[in-house]
């Protein structure tokens, strides 16, 4: 029989990202599966709150459309984790997964935080600023991730959140200009100043050169967390450290 959650799961994966899809493929086969399951929820409230299908083809949404749709995936999530039945398949797909794994509540609601402050259109003046988004939009999907592959110790949660942390900041300055096209920046607004650059002015070309100083500051400051992660490898199974 057709299992359609993990069916849909798998699909969402190879459609949403190559890479991650590609990475799956080292698991075992059980890992792999919810692994592909704790993604199609992620991607899909993704998704959601930017208005893209698969991570492509953002066309932002109106305020209040993105709250009311924030609004909705928190009493999705809430259902699915209180074990309510689900006839959408990736809040099928995420009640499984956190069923097997233990996920706490707050791991789930402190990523649809993270997608909060996106709606919300926040500000970023400081590094700890960034950092508080990086961890609730990546940070706690490397807790929830790890988990996935049978990780309980705290010490170790700890390292994969640092990869979490690490990743996210470097996108932030991979993507800075992009992200800057569509009024969102997560560089340090006072990092930006001390280049002489407006938050507003970001996208403008003339300030390239400045704003890579920062992006450049940014990927610097991730460094410290790619080392905290590659230590937590050494606890982890074979096939998941690899």
């Amino acid at each position: 029989m057709t299992d359609r959650v993990l069916q849909s799961s798998h699909q969402a994966i190879k459609q949403g990202s190559k890479s991650f899809a590609t990475a799956a493929r080292l698991f075992p086969r059980e890992i792999r599966d919810d692994a592909s399951m704790l993604y199609a929820w992620c991607r899909h409230c993704d998704d959601e709150i930017d208005g893209q299908v698969m991570g492509h083809g953002a066309v932002g949404l109106k305020a209040e459309i993105a709250v009311a749709k924030l609004q909705e995936l928190r009493e999705r999530t809430r259902s699915a984790l209180d074990g309510a039945a689900q006839d959408n398949p990736v809040f099928a797909a995420f009640q499984r997964v956190a069923r097997r794994h233990a996920i706490p509540a707050e791991d789930a609601m402190d990523l649809l935080r993270g997608f909060e402050m996106d709606v919300e259109g926040r500000r970023y003046d400081t590094l700890a600023d960034t950092m508080d988004y990086a961890y609730h939009v990546a940070g706690v999907v490397g807790v929830m991730m790890a988990r996935v592959m049978g990780v309980d110790r705290r010490d170790v949660l700890r390292r994969a959140q640092d990869l979490g942390l690490a990743f996210q900041l470097t996108n932030i300055a991979r993507d800075v200009v992009e992200d800057a096209g569509g009024g969102r920046v997560y560089l340090p607004a006072r990092w930006l100043e001390e280049e002489g650059v407006a938050v507003g002015a970001v996208a403008d070309p003339a300030n390239r050169e400045a704003v890579a100083r920062v992006a450049a500051r940014l990927v610097a400051a991730a460094e410290p967390y790619y080392e905290s992660a590659r230590w937590g490898l050494r606890d982890l199974s074979i096939r998941c450290a690899w």
